[in-house]
């Protein structure tokens, strides 16, 4: 028979494994909008029962159990969902990062507007026109160099303005490569701090939770890979362990050698080095390593065919925006080239004063015409914009024709590829190709968010704390506390009776 007072301490542990259980309530309770956090458990498990066995084990008809105890509490975490969480931000932040991009790139763009290149080259086509009507009147000269002068702001500005962001894009190349080595600092010290602790025997719920988080914010940057390590000395089977995290391709393949980031083996981590060269150039570049913290290469190599916000900008960078740049400086030479052409075939060309469009020469050598620097022979005036080619009789438009026939009749290899186009077909078509991938990233961003949202939502339905479920929890465990204290008060009745009123 088992003595009473051994009850009494199997009711004396039965208030304490309740009030734990109320205490983590309470705790989960008061972390239900702490970003990051994970709902808690207590993990309850029977006593060891009496007797025990042995050949001195007392007899009776059987073992009797005595109570429960709190055997672990643990975070309710689901490692697949949270991989699922980790894949979807991470490629949502890559297309919201091309689609941010190419947002701004339609903004600078303008089209289609009254105010874009595409109205300006047809209101220049347009000048032509009226000059090749009006052969006889000077005025229209003075609106065609007025209408160049248009052109060449519009090529101007455009070119100036992507030139600004693109710039932008690489001190934001920075800032995010910088948040990855915070976040690989933090990250670092988390798996100190839960390696000593786990060493004791402590499962170190809420450092997990920050230690998830981070990764979390980690993947939507680069595309990582997560594997524990088991801490050393005595830790629990259910410790998560130390992390090792491995930056790995948009795949999710392995660089040779791995380019680990944080060790959790070691409990050291690297930081990522991002190296822009070709800055403010047609083609610059960014090359991407990692570094010990003392700066030595870590011996990854270079890290290419990443995924994630950071890889997005950088093909903004290094991608989108030179290719358009390159686009409006083949056209804006091509332009200058063929209109000069066509201008000094012109009565009013005067060699003194110089061909029309000019961009680092003068007089009649335009020398390199770019976007950003192509601009209007300052030196011409309304007069020396003729409708009559040189040598021809009065009223002769044959040379207004040729320089209209610049923009919208003639075609040229603007770009190289061996296909010809007229300017103004040219100019719609890249229109249209940024329109067609600034849709497409659109597209791209709604419905990695779609997937992204999914998993969230059934990353909380797991992991997210419940004020329903941990409200009748509370009550269930209010109940238990309540009825083990009532035993308590009947066994407290027995031995009144036993000591005071047994004779």
């Amino acid at each position: 028979m088992i003595p009473i007072f051994s009850t009494l301490n199997m009711m004396q542990r039965t208030l304490a494994v309740q009030q734990e259980a109320i205490q983590t309530t309470g705790h989960n309770i008061s972390n239900a909008n702490t970003d990051g956090y994970s709902r808690q458990r207590v993990n309850m498990a029977t006593w060891l029962p009496y007797p025990g066995i042995g050949i001195n084990a007392a007899g009776g008809a059987g073992q009797i159990g005595t109570g429960v105890n709190a055997d672990s509490i643990i975070r309710i975490r689901d490692q697949f969902v949270d991989q699922q969480v980790r894949d979807n931000s991470n490629q949502n932040g890559y297309w919201s990062a091309v689609n941010d991009a190419y947002t701004q790139m339609q903004g600078i763009i303008n089209e289609p507007t009254n105010t874009g290149i595409s109205s300006v080259l047809d209101g220049f086509w347009q000048s032509l026109q009226d000059l090749a009507g009006n052969s006889g009147t000077s005025g229209t000269g003075t609106v065609v160099l007025q209408n160049g002068k248009e052109v060449a702001d519009t090529f101007n500005n455009i070119a100036r303005s992507l030139g600004q962001v693109q710039n932008n894009f690489s001190q934001q190349i920075t800032a995010n490569t910088n948040l990855i080595n915070g976040y690989s600092d933090q990250i670092n010290a988390l798996n100190k701090e839960i390696s000593t602790q786990e060493a004791n025997g402590l499962i170190t719920n809420d450092l997990y939770d920050q230690r998830d988080a981070l990764v979390g914010k980690l993947a939507q940057l680069v595309n990582v890979k997560v594997s524990t390590v088991k801490s050393g000395g005595n830790p629990s089977p259910l410790a998560d362990g130390k992390y090792t995290i491995e930056i790995v391709d948009k795949n999710g393949n392995s660089f040779n050698p791995p380019a680990t980031l944080v060790d959790g083996t070691a409990l050291t981590n690297t930081h990522l080095q991002t190296q822009i060269t070709g800055s403010g150039t047609s083609a610059p570049s960014v090359q991407t390593t990692l570094v010990n913290l003392d700066g030595t290469p870590s011996g990854s190599g270079t890290l290419t065919n990443m995924s994630g916000k950071l890889q997005g900008i950088i093909d903004s960078y290094t991608v989108d925006y030179p290719s358009v740049l390159k686009s409006l400086d083949n056209m804006a030479s091509t332009l200058a080239t063929a209109f000069n052409a066509a201008y000094e075939g012109s009565a009013g060309y005067n060699p003194a004063k110089g061909t029309f469009f000019l961009g680092t020469g003068s007089g009649t050598s335009p020398g390199t015409v770019t976007a950003r620097n192509i601009h209007v022979n300052g030196g011409l005036q309304g007069s020396d914009v003729t409708s009559a080619a040189s040598g021809a009789p009065s009223g002769d438009n044959s040379s207004a024709t040729a320089m209209a026939n610049v923009i919208a009749v003639n075609t040229y290899n603007v770009d190289g590829s061996g296909s010809s186009t007229t300017l103004k077909n040219y100019l719609e078509g890249l229109i249209g190709q940024i329109g067609v991938n600034a849709q497409s990233a659109g597209q791209f961003v709604n419905n990695t968010q779609t997937m992204l949202q999914a998993a969230q939502n059934q990353q909380s339905s797991v992991s997210g704390v419940s004020m329903d479920e941990e409200m009748t929890n509370l009550i269930q465990f209010q109940q238990s506390y309540s009825a083990a204290a009532k035993v308590v008060n009947t066994l407290n009745t027995m031995l009144d009776t036993l000591i005071n009123q047994m004779g």
